[in-house]
């Protein structure tokens, strides 16, 4: 199993795999389904492979985010947990710190507890954990970059969920994350001859060979699927 064949349709777009290790930065507007494309690709990957991984969510409450997933078809992996904004909450109130610091421990302490067989991480996501930093804007990339590098260090692949109003292809080159990350998965949504779709697109995937091209992006009975079709 492969990241790749995780969602019908996706080897579509990618012909080799993400490369395990990866910082991969999810984007796009409200309603595009970066919630549920990263939360498939991490439950079935790990479901087929019995590795393990965690989905932190600083957006919504466990309950709320799997009952999301499921109107949509996805069910959690055995192997995926789900931490949850309240989880952190509780911790960073009385923590002198950084949250950013506590969510690397975190992490690397559950690596450490699981071995070469903990895998993969989402954050869900950079918008949410934004408001709860007091950093000024010049500073939050050197920040970042200390969250990502331990990650990259322990192999683990990790979906970085960002919320945004343009696509990246109008502002690409304003967004620092983008050069902190290795692969860039943009989502969005187009209105042609009175038809909307969502579409996915790869922007970037270093040491991948991938499709430029948008694809459709929809939701079936059986979870989400990827096509190629006349968007734009």
């Amino acid at each position: 199993m492969r990241f790749i064949d995780t969602i019908e349709g996706l080897n579509e777009i990618f012909s080799t795999d993400i490369p395990k290790g990866s910082v991969v930065l999810i984007t796009g507007a409200p309603g595009t389904l970066k919630s549920g494309i990263t939360f498939s690709i991490l439950s079935k990957y790990l479901n087929n492979v019995g590795e393990f991984g965690t989905y932190i969510t600083l957006e919504q409450s466990k309950d709320n985010h799997l009952a999301n997933m499921e109107s949509m078809g996805l069910e959690l992996s055995d192997n995926l947990s789900i931490s949850d904004f309240s989880d952190y909450r509780l911790q960073y109130d009385d923590f002198s710190g950084d949250l950013l610091n506590l969510i690397e421990t975190n992490i690397l302490q559950y690596k450490q507890k699981m071995g070469d067989k903990f895998t993969c991480v989402a954050l869900d996501s950079l918008g949410a954990l934004y408001s709860l930093l007091d950093v000024e804007p010049q500073r939050m990339r050197k920040r970042l970059y200390h969250l990502f590098e331990p990650l990259r260090r322990e192999n683990l692949t990790t979906f970085v969920i960002l919320e945004t109003t343009e696509s990246l292809g109008m502002n690409y080159a304003d967004n620092f994350e983008s050069y902190l990350a290795d692969g860039i998965i943009e989502l969005g949504i187009h209105m042609k001859d009175n038809t909307t779709n969502r579409y996915i697109q790869a922007r970037k995937m270093r040491a991948s060979a991938h499709s430029m091209d948008p694809f459709i992006l929809t939701v079936s009975n059986e979870g989400l699927k990827v096509y190629r079709g006349n968007i734009f």
